[in-house]
């Protein structure tokens, strides 16, 4: 109960930062950055408390049930906002961010997915094949959010309806360069963690399943990162492509664990 504890407040946290976020959005005040990041920052100190206490008592990483998982997701998403955050000051970014951590944790609170079930025995190889992915889907996830903001403030400017709140919104330029940054950065991430799969995948059976998929993902995301200097698609496009392929990732991630066997723990027992 003291690891839940944990993880209510993280979730506690972030919507009181979503919240302030909105408000200070509502009131066109250009810094509120300052006041949203340290409820963010709380809310991913209440979170790694969690999974430490959770990895603690069961000896190995915590992504072995759905619960876990979703709290590992919502922990991903606030470290890769907390670093691009506090270079470019995205305030935005932040209130962006802070809802949908607060969703997916008191969702894995609430609903009834803490079913513990062991990691099968692949040593620590798998605890890093697991966090690798969760932390590019952490960093694709937050590149996806700086994408839809490009989009939301290119069609403003275009409209030519803009509006005094409009102006607490980062350049367009520097939402071109966390997309980038966090492209290249998930893109490392995630092919590190399919390598590792890999390998894992050479000392049992293969998981046709999961394996047509990842590598589906990948080279959705490598198209992404080619996009700019080999295919020269325009920026817009570019935003277009990331915030549609971060949510097929999303959509689809849960139902192939559910087909996969060699994945199914992380979905818990049935």
């Amino acid at each position: 109960m003291g690891e839940r504890l944990w993880l209510g407040l993280a979730g506690f946290f972030a919507f009181l930062g979503a919240l302030r976020g909105a408000y200070m959005l509502g009131s066109r005040f250009r810094r509120c950055g300052q006041l949203v990041d340290p409820f963010l920052l709380a809310a991913w100190g209440s979170q790694s408390l969690f999974l430490y206490l959770r990895g603690r008592s069961i000896g190995h990483c915590p992504i072995t049930n759905l619960l876990e998982t979703l709290a590992f997701l919502g922990w991903a998403l606030l470290l890769m906002y907390l670093l691009v955050g506090s270079a470019y000051r995205f305030s935005v970014l932040g209130f962006c961010t802070a809802p949908v951590v607060s969703l997916l944790d008191f969702a894995a609170l609430i609903a009834p997915i803490d079913r513990a079930k062991p990691l099968p025995k692949l040593g620590w190889l798998l605890e890093v094949h697991g966090t690798a992915l969760l932390l590019a889907y952490g960093a694709l996830g937050i590149g996806a959010v700086a994408a839809i903001l490009y989009l939301f403030e290119d069609r403003t400017l275009k409209s030519r309806h803009v509006s005094g709140w409009f102006y607490t919104f980062p350049a367009l330029g520097d939402l071109l360069a966390v997309q980038r940054r966090l492209l290249h950065v998930g893109f490392v991430l995630l092919t590190a963690g399919l390598f590792v799969g890999v390998l894992l995948s050479t000392r049992g059976s293969w998981d046709w399943v999961k394996l047509f998929w990842s590598v589906g993902v990948w080279l959705l995301y490598l198209v992404l990162v080619c996009a700019r200097g080999i295919f020269r698609w325009s920026p817009r496009r570019i935003a277009q492509g990331m915030a549609c392929g971060f949510l097929f990732v999303l959509l689809t991630f849960w139902l192939i664990n559910g087909w996969s066997r060699a994945h199914q723990f992380w979905m818990g027992p049935v």
